[in-house]
């Protein structure tokens, strides 16, 4: 039999200098997590109307409701345009509908939510505390407000109508060239989304707008990967385009 020797005087110091440096840290965070806080002044949002107020702006409450009401119209068909956009490439959907009739409704829902999506951008030329022109409503990231989240929005936005734009020039560059064009709609959702998440603190909480906005979003990577992982049929008409029963 072999027997253990036991522990030496060495570890036995190392072990209980361990425990007591627990005990001690322990005894200083625990009471520090759970003892009471001072209240912290936090700064108001910027652009917000205690912002407003704090700055001696003054701030239309009528104008923040308009905009917000064309941010949530313009996300909502904006999902939906994605959505669709996938549906066209969908054959067993295109059995039951026909191609030109789901082609005709996402031009339609794209071409709305780029107006909504404009309308919610023009609405802050008339918020005196967004400091917002011509200017700063087209050029990302130069606005003094909110800079870069504005930015993100702005950038998405002309993405989007570059993308919409691209249908006239699809003889011209070729379909498979669209194509890839055509796939940065979802770079600019991204984009936008990046938008919604960061101007304002609402997104993030747990409330009826945050669960739409993070609905709309995991739809959009649904068909984002369900458009960059093809299925099995279609891989296999791919490999044997003449072949019979390559797409089951």
């Amino acid at each position: 039999m072999t027997t253990v020797a036991p522990p030496s005087n060495r570890r036995r110091k190392t072990r209980a200098g361990t425990a007591v440096l627990v005990l001690v840290l322990l005894g200083f965070v625990v009471p520090a997590l759970f003892a009471p806080t001072a209240a912290v002044a936090v700064a108001p949002i910027p652009g917000s109307p205690l912002d407003a107020y704090d700055k001696g702006v003054s701030y239309d409450q009528g104008v923040h409701l308009i905009a917000r009401v064309f941010a949530l119209i313009a996300y909502v068909l904006m999902v939906a345009t994605i959505v669709l956009g996938v549906v066209l490439r969908l054959r067993f959907m295109q059995r039951a509908v026909n191609r030109s009739t789901f082609y005709g409704a996402h031009m339609v829902l794209a071409l709305s939510a780029l107006i909504f999506g404009a309308l919610h951008g023009f609405t802050f030329l008339y918020q005196p505390i967004w400091q917002i022109g011509a200017r700063e409503l087209t050029v990302p990231f130069v606005g003094g407000v909110q800079r870069i989240p504005v930015g993100f929005g702005i950038l998405g936005t002309e993405l989007a109508i570059a993308v919409g734009c691209s249908v006239w020039l699809q003889r011209r560059l070729g379909y498979h060239r669209w194509l890839r064009f055509h796939q940065l709609a979802y770079v600019a959702f991204g984009l936008i989304w990046l938008h919604i998440f960061l101007v304002h603190p609402e997104p993030r909480h747990d409330n009826l707008v945050a669960i739409g906005i993070a609905a709309g979003a995991g739809t959009c990577l649904l068909a984002f990967l369900i458009r960059a992982f093809p299925s099995r049929s279609r891989l296999r008409q791919r490999a044997f385009p003449g072949s019979p029963g390559a797409v089951r």
